[in-house]
């Protein structure tokens, strides 16, 4: 009772509305349902001329290697060209809003069953890895999705011819979402980004777009992680130049929990803004990479990058950026490295040597920050050596007390504790370790551990 009021009081309405417009309008509106049930009752005759070439085509298939080939061939053509007219015709009139109540569900049938001829052998191909045709998987996807949702909104399960086509659209509805997946996919294969982005936008667009499937278990969590789906365009984008494309999927791609594809994403941003000439950007986009994880490579790769930019700048430029990000976290190890940079630039070594000790403290690992360890202690024990005893040897140099020479010997001697650290950890890079510890080697008196480093200076 309750619903056949509604249907009055709809009914009263439009009435009424009807009744305020123009000749004209009214003439337009006539003219605007007559196509639109022209376009469905078109549609549905080709349907179902369609479906007499299918059941043909299995009928003939049937019959093994008795069965005609040419024929069938011939079918399948006729079935792609009439669902492709059907296609378009059923979808007109749907997207008009003019399709009378009553052909709602016919037509959202019809919708469904054409564009499920033209889906099939595509994604059979698809399926087989051979060429298929995108264009026409993209199209009859949003028709079989627009059908199946067409006959869950306007079906009735009460009706016993309608029963059993609901119940089928409402199991195939869910599925259809992952077909947008595969589109992107295919989309960024080929390396057309404009359309990838579409198949993006529908496959994320889902739930939104069909609200009474949006509670399915495959709708909520689906197949593949949308941030996936932005990775690959983010990449594509970035390969193709499109930095407005990467600007957009940047924050949904870094979310893909793949580390060298989130260190990709995240590296490769501030070089989209130094090929667009963006100083400030490029900044704020290297401080962010330090910021996110101060102890990976980018991190590091950020760092020598500011260190050079602020290096132009003069060394309190960098030690204020370093203030700026110890102010967020004084443990970062990036942060700690640049300030003790820029005290180094400026021979306060001493105070230099107790940020560099807190960035191997952040990591244990960090090979540059025991470098510049050894290289603050190495440093001071010079800066006191030559301005002592002015380039002598210890043991001949009479005027420096035994107080200085001991001192300065114990800064070289915690300066070798961290080079020979940086060879334990990196003998590869030997310029990080060889020329320094030689050196000291030779003021401690160590002749034949001097010697032994002659092999890493040819």
């Amino acid at each position: 009772m309750k619903k056949i009021f509604l249907s009055l009081l709809m009914l009263a309405t439009v009435s009424l509305a009807f009744a305020q417009m123009t000749p004209e309008e009214k003439a337009a509106l006539k003219a605007a349902e007559k196509e639109a049930k022209s376009q469905v009752g078109n549609g549905i005759k080709l349907r179902d001329e369609v479906m007499a070439l299918y059941m043909a085509n299995q009928a003939e298939t049937a019959k093994g290697e008795k069965k005609n080939a040419a024929l069938i061939k011939k079918n399948e053509k006729l079935i792609k060209e009439k669902s492709n007219v059907a296609l378009g015709d059923l979808h007109k009139a749907l997207a008009s809003g003019h399709v009378a109540e009553k052909q709602l569900f016919d037509a959202s049938k019809a919708l469904d069953d054409v564009s499920t001829q033209l889906l099939n052998p595509e994604l059979s191909l698809a399926a087989a890895h051979e060429t298929f045709d995108t264009l026409t998987f993209a199209r009859s996807v949003d028709g079989v999705c627009d059908g199946c949702y067409g006959q869950i909104l306007y079906g009735n399960p009460k009706n016993e011819l309608q029963k059993i086509p609901l119940e089928t659209a409402k199991l195939k509805m869910p599925k259809l979402m992952t077909y947008y997946g595969y589109l992107c996919f295919f989309y960024v294969e080929t390396k057309n980004l404009d359309c990838a982005v579409d198949a993006y936008d529908k496959y994320v667009g889902f739930a939104q777009k069909y609200p009474k499937v949006a509670d399915d278990p495959e709708v909520k969590n689906p197949q593949t992680p949308v941030s996936q789906f932005a990775f690959n365009i983010y990449y594509t984008a970035y390969n193709l130049k499109r930095y407005d494309v990467c600007e957009q999927f940047y924050d949904k791609a870094l979310e893909y929990p793949d580390e060298t594809s989130r260190n990709f994403v995240m590296s490769s941003r501030p070089q989209i803004y130094l090929q667009q000439g963006d100083t400030v950007k490029w900044v704020a986009a290297l401080e962010d990479m330090i910021k996110a994880n101060p102890n990976s490579q980018n991190a590091e790769i950020a760092t020598q990058n500011l260190l050079a930019y602020y290096g132009k700048k003069g060394p309190g430029e960098m030690g204020k950026f370093a203030d700026r990000m110890l102010a967020e976290d004084p443990n970062n190890k990036m942060a700690n490295y640049g300030k003790g940079h820029s005290l180094f630039s400026t021979e306060k070594y001493e105070e230099a040597l107790g940020y560099f000790k807190k960035s191997i403290d952040a990591d244990p690992d960090f090979i540059e920050g025991y470098n510049m360890c050894g290289m603050s202690l190495y440093r001071q024990a010079a800066e006191n050596y030559y301005k002592k005893i002015d380039g002598k040897k210890f043991k001949s140099a009479a005027e420096v007390t035994a107080a200085e020479e001991k001192y300065v010997k114990s800064l070289y001697r915690q300066a070798v504790t961290y080079f020979e650290a940086c060879r334990e950890k990196d003998p590869e890079h030997s310029d990080l370790w060889a020329g320094p510890l030689q050196t000291i080697y030779k003021n401690l008196g160590e002749k034949a551990k001097a010697a032994e480093l002659d092999q890493y200076l040819k």
